[in-house]
């Protein structure tokens, strides 16, 4: 089509005269369709060639779209992170990260959620990873500590707490108690260090995760003990906060579904992270005294 002749074509892809013209006879053979008319040493395309030139034209096109589509994926010029997170650990670590991923790959589009149910969320929808404070295992996720948090106690301010640097089970006798729902991890933790030290509470309310805790706690209705990064890092300027002994921990998570293997835009942003966190552990970023961080490789 492009040259007119058989000898031009096959100079051009490297092969024999007689080589190309039982190439061209061939995919005549296999088409079922007349593509030329020879007229004079020359190759005339019937209307079948044109027509099929132009397809096979759009079609090689296609294919080069797909090599270089495929050649931005390797090397991070686009794509899609997906995120659905917990409210303190997404507003503060992995929104952190995020910015660093989005300033080094500008052209990859980041979707974030934030929910209080993450593995349930990660198993029903379309998402790449998962960031969690609450215990949550099935054998479709691939779950991994990425650290754990000593938990504070907080209550609003002029409490009769404020005197105290640490907050005791003995110190919460008779108070005005908001605790966990009761098939929480946490919950059952909480109220075990109760019951070993008799001491008991007024339970009023019950809530999902600490973000309700705190907004209730700062408008007066009680006391409670919480995770320690959306209280630090959240507006919560009603509140007072102290470390809680003895130490109870949370454990955030990261969670990607079994079936996608390790996606690489997943795997750079958690590259990303990881450092993050360590600082944090290590306390080489400026943070509060009462939060306490240790790495999973690390002992109490």
């Amino acid at each position: 089509m492009e040259t007119g002749t058989v000898t031009t074509a096959a100079e051009r892809l490297f092969v024999s005269q007689p080589a190309m013209s039982k190439m061209l006879a061939g995919l005549e053979i296999d088409l079922k369709l007349k593509l030329f008319e020879r007229e004079k040493k020359r190759l005339v395309p019937t209307d079948e060639a044109e027509l099929l030139y132009k397809e096979v034209r759009r079609l090689f096109s296609s294919l080069t779209d797909i090599e270089r589509f495929a050649q931005d994926l390797r090397e991070f010029r686009t794509g899609e992170l997906r995120i659905i997170t917990a409210t303190s650990i997404g507003h503060t670590l992995v929104s952190e990260a995020v910015v660093a991923f989005a300033s080094e790959y500008r052209d990859v589009n980041i979707k974030i959620d934030t929910s209080s149910t993450v593995g349930n969320d990660v198993l029903r929808q379309n998402v790449d990873l998962g960031f969690s404070v609450t215990q949550f295992h099935h054998p479709s996720l691939h779950t991994e500590a990425l650290f754990h948090a000593e938990s504070v106690c907080v209550f609003p301010k002029g409490h009769r707490l404020l005197e105290r640097e640490t907050i005791t089970p003995r110190d919460l006798e008779g108070a005005d108690f908001i605790s966990y729902t009761r098939d929480s991890r946490m919950r059952h933790l909480t109220d075990a260090v109760f019951e070993q030290q008799r001491v008991s509470r007024k339970m009023r309310l019950e809530v999902f995760t600490s973000a309700e805790a705190n907004a209730l706690v700062s408008r007066g209705l009680g006391v409670a003990i919480v995770e320690p990064l959306g209280v630090h890092f959240g507006n919560w300027s009603a509140l007072e906060i102290r470390p809680f002994a003895p130490a109870l921990e949370f454990t955030y998570s990261v969670m990607r579904p079994q079936d996608r293997g390790d996606v690489a835009l997943a795997k750079r942003f958690l590259a990303i992270l990881h450092p993050k966190i360590a600082a944090f552990a290590e306390r080489s970023v400026p943070m509060p005294e009462t939060l306490k961080i240790r790495l999973p490789r690390e002992r109490s």
